[in-house]
């Protein structure tokens, strides 16, 4: 199995080390929609026992990225487009919402917050490794703005629900880097209706849509060219 694995965190354990390597390379496609997965040969590979690392698999079943089947096994799941929908509309539904309760009124320092992460995300345009970059730049960016609003554990169900979601959109950045840049001016007036509020005539509904449906302009072109990637 080509998986890259990261270094440790300290105090992670063998299972939440497993989970947050297989989750990532689930996420970035390192492993492949179908791909089978084998516990034996993870373990060998995590030098741990099959335990933390079934654990790890089964948490990635509650996320929609592993199929689990009984006696014969378990693959990475394939993009469902239902789930892939319900993602969307789980975010479009509260981000909006949540960024308009906030308009300008963050504090200095989660200005800042924001406004350094912003200008990683511009230089992360520029390296080598930008897309894998700059969509960890991405999530954090909106967990802040979770965060900011006192919503934690509400971010968290999120991202289980849009793991579908999530794929395709790295997938449309393999396909059409340009538009990283298109996101990051986004999050640039996002962060600007969070510092001075919004004008009364900005449509901002339609921008969120926009911006949380970048994929959809390229989504027939990606079905296309990874079929085999789609349930």
């Amino acid at each position: 199995m080509p998986i890259i694995l990261s270094k440790r965190i300290e105090k992670e354990n063998n299972r939440e080390y497993a989970y947050r390597v297989l989750r990532d390379n689930i996420m970035t496609l390192q492993l492949l929609p179908g791909t089978t997965i084998n516990e034996g040969e993870l373990a060998e590979l995590f030098h741990t026992s099959r335990t933390p690392i079934h654990e790890a698999v089964l948490m990635l079943k509650e996320e929609y990225l592993v199929d689990v089947y009984p006696q014969s096994g378990s693959k990475i799941s394939r993009i469902q487009l239902d789930i892939l929908k319900e993602g969307y509309f789980l975010r479009s539904l509260i981000e909006p919402e949540l960024i308009a309760h906030m308009a300008g009124n963050i504090s200095s320092g989660q200005a800042a917050e924001l406004r350094e992460n912003l200008d990683r995300q511009k230089a992360a345009l520029h390296q080598k490794d930008k897309i894998d970059t700059f969509f960890k730049l991405d999530d954090s960016f909106h967990h802040l703005l979770y965060q900011m609003a006192g919503k934690p554990r509400t971010w968290y169900a999120v991202k289980k629900v849009s793991t579908h979601y999530d794929r395709i959109r790295y997938l449309d950045a393999i396909m059409y880097h340009t538009e990283l840049k298109n996101i990051y001016e986004e999050h640039k007036k996002i962060f600007q209706i969070l510092l001075l509020g919004m004008a009364p005539d900005f449509e901002w509904k339609n921008f969120y849509d926009r911006h949380l449906g970048t994929y959809r302009k390229g989504f027939s072109e990606i079905f296309e060219k990874y079929p085999e990637y789609f349930a």
